[in-house]
């Protein structure tokens, strides 16, 4: 399933790519500003509500009515209140355009509260594959009208005409690939049981999605679409490289810890040989980004992009910190503790959200440092909370990032002595010397001194397809 998702997002990023290329900075602004209202509230009817269709309890026809009448009740009131909104949003801005775009993409929602069951069946009947089809066909349709809207001069609205093209072709695809029809009753008793069932993890989420989000509505109001889009730009880069990075390890380790805690305990083993792999993997990643972030950028979306460099330099501290994260968030999840990261998150969205009014008279570049600073000083709370849950102690937990952490600057002294030797070569050509740069010191330094590490990433890898020994938890404190 891995291969399926990292092909999938491939896919997704290179039409992104070369609208990226065809469009201008502002277009993508423009949008980023106005998506983050659509794209919240298509979280709310997205794999939240419908995630009780998988657990362990038989699909009853009452169920299902009730889970899509629900869904699509609020898929209706949210694509109302975007509409009636977008007035007030474009006045937010001091952009007009901004209402045309914002109802312009409001339908999505709906479309997507109306595919969210047949999309929960197929994940619990496991077909993978089909899903695996409908996400590629619907980007191959949505970057088939995207870019053609693109090149005939339509500028922002291609990516208008770019979402609603693909969100329609799921929903084609989702429907027809199930045969359960939606009949016009529901049981108010089932869902009663629904909601109480999603507001577990509709605080957590809505958390994680309005951590990245608000900063666009932010930017964009006090700095403007320019700056909107560069940082737009740079955290679709994050997104990206974080979802291919922790994707595979939160595979392997998701059903493992749901397993452990039915049976009455935390997987502690499993947690700690997760995160050290996840360190060992992403925070070299995001440091050598950090430090190609300029050639990178140029390379794959063009030179008018290059100011958003610093932006990605800085936000791949933020990748770093979004990893391990996401590792905690699956622990807590599976042991059903979610309460206090929920907390945890909602004062990290507070507090980046102040740190960003108060910055923006200062730049892009300072805005996102104080960003991404929030984080890290609220990491140790969650560090804390996840010891408290892991029965283990806070700061021995973050002492597992501390090695991948000091080899990734032994690296990224390399990478920067290369980089500096060879300015003026072309990007490609940088961006080429430096990743083999990393990869080469990166890879000797931690078979001189993280070998173990490099063992449990080869068990991963290797004939067991996932199997990770048991960590040696003995010298962490408890």
């Amino acid at each position: 399933m891995s291969a399926g998702i990292w092909i999938e997002q491939a896919f997704n990023f290179i039409i992104f790519a070369i609208l990226a290329r065809i469009l201008g900075v502002e277009a993508f602004g423009l949008l980023a500003m106005v998506a983050a209202f659509v794209l919240f509230s298509e979280f709310l009817v997205r794999e939240t509500i419908s995630d009780i269709l998988l657990t362990h309890e038989a699909l009853s026809p009452e169920r299902l009515n009730s889970v899509f009448w629900l869904l699509a009740l609020l898929g209706g009131m949210l694509t109302v209140a975007l509409y009636l909104g977008a007035g007030p949003v474009s006045y937010f801005y001091n952009e007009p355009v901004a209402r045309e775009l914002l109802i312009g993409l409001s339908p999505t929602v709906l479309m997507i509260s109306l595919t969210a069951v047949p999309v929960a069946i197929l994940r619990r009947e496991m077909r993978f594959r089909v899903l695996a089809i409908r996400a590629a066909l619907g980007a191959a349709v949505g970057g088939v009208v995207g870019i053609g809207m693109a090149l005939a001069g339509y500028g922002v609205w291609s990516l208008v005409g770019q979402r609603l093209a693909m969100t329609a072709t799921n929903i084609v695809m989702a429907w027809g690939a199930v045969s359960w029809r939606p009949a016009f009753h529901a049981s108010r008793d089932h869902m009663r049981r629904v909601l109480h069932f999603s507001h577990r993890i509709l605080g957590l989420r809505a958390a994680e999605l309005a951590a990245v989000q608000s900063p666009a509505v932010i930017i964009g109001a006090m700095l403007g679409p320019v700056p909107a889009g560069y940082y737009a730009i740079a955290w679709r880069v994050i997104e990206t490289a974080s979802f291919l990075i922790i994707t595979p390890l939160r595979t392997v380790a998701q059903p493992a810890f749901g397993a452990a805690a039915r049976d009455g305990g935390p997987a502690t083993d499993l947690l700690i040989d997760v995160m050290r792999l996840t360190g060992f993997l992403a925070f070299p990643a995001f440091a050598g980004l950090a430090v190609l972030s300029e050639p990178a950028l140029v390379l794959l979306f063009g030179q008018k992009w290059a100011p958003a460099a610093p932006v990605l330099s800085l936000m791949s501290v933020f990748g770093m910190y979004l990893c391990a994260e996401k590792v905690q968030q699956t622990f807590c999840l599976a042991a059903g503790q979610p309460g206090r990261l929920a907390v945890l998150s909602w004062v990290e969205v507070a507090l980046a959200a102040g740190v960003i009014v108060v910055l923006a008279p200062y730049g892009l570049p300072v805005v996102t440092a104080g960003f991404v600073a929030v984080f890290l000083l609220v990491w140790p709370l969650k560090f804390a909370n996840l010891g408290h849950i892991a029965g283990l102690s806070g700061p021995a937990l973050m002492r597992q990032h501390l090695a991948p952490l000091l080899l990734s600057g032994g690296m990224v002294a390399a990478v920067q002595g290369v980089v500096w030797q060879l300015d003026g070569l072309s990007p490609a050509l940088l961006l080429l010397a430096g990743t083999v740069t990393g990869v080469l010191a990166y890879g000797l330094l931690a078979f001189l001194l993280q070998r173990d590490r490099l063992r449990l990433l080869v068990s991963m890898l290797g004939p067991q397809g996932g199997h990770l020994p048991a960590a040696d938890t003995q010298g962490i404190e408890r």
